[in-house]
């Protein structure tokens, strides 16, 4: 009825405007589009947004390390002479032997100055030296987790899960490790096509030259 309190509030109520509702109808089907790029790298930055810094190895192998470092391969990792050790993230393509000229300075410094602290990186000096490297790059500025400081073995992949992506994608693509139910767990894309061709050419082997004291 036209004296009624609902046809009052009707008349009250203000009417969406044309170009309005095609504006949010627009955005409601950009929005899935926008989920269904970025998922295809999942968390982490575009492939070649990776590529792109400087320091996208040393990261991932640093993080491939934490690994080990919670498999209680800490003091085996900091010693230059054994295979696979961390002083190897440092170099073009981590654990193919490099010569002094060639390995990542940045990635040396943080790593000579987190073992002058302590002789056996731990999982949360580790963290922080990735973040260190990193952040000497602007082009690394859009990496995950940059500012974190600290991890604990058995809970850093469940609350930074986009970490834990970043070391499967790179041990996927530079060693041509990985699992499918693993990468599923951390709802992170296996992309076949990016993984390593030649990735066991990258294992087994040590430094020539210590970067503890040949620097």
């Amino acid at each position: 009825q036209a004296g009624s309190p609902n046809a009052s509030l009707a008349r009250s109520l203000p009417i969406p405007s044309l170009a309005r509702m095609k504006t949010s109808f627009r955005s409601a089907l950009l929005l899935p589009l926008a989920a269904l790029v970025r998922g295809e790298d999942g968390p982490l930055p575009p492939r070649e947004e990776r590529l792109a810094c400087p320091h996208y190895q040393a990261s991932g192998c640093i993080l491939d390390q934490l690994e080990k470092a919670c498999e209680g391969e800490g003091s085996e990792m900091m010693n230059p002479s054994a295979e696979e050790n961390v002083w190897m993230c440092c170099c073009p393509s981590p654990y193919i032997p490099c010569s002094k000229s060639e390995a990542n300075g940045q990635c040396l410094d943080a790593l000579n100055a987190a073992t002058a602290k302590t002789k056996v990186l731990g999982v949360a000096d580790l963290i922080a030296v990735r973040g260190e490297v990193l952040a000497t790059s602007p082009k690394c500025s859009n990496f995950v987790h940059l500012d974190k400081k600290e991890a604990k073995c058995g809970e850093w992949p469940k609350a930074m899960p986009e970490l834990m992506c970043e070391m499967l994608t790179w041990q996927w693509e530079e060693l041509g490790d990985g699992r499918k139910d693993e990468f599923a767990q951390y709802n992170c894309p296996m992309i076949q096509e990016n993984k390593a061709k030649n990735g066991n050419k990258r294992k087994n082997q040590a430094l020539k030259w210590d970067p503890r004291t040949e620097l």
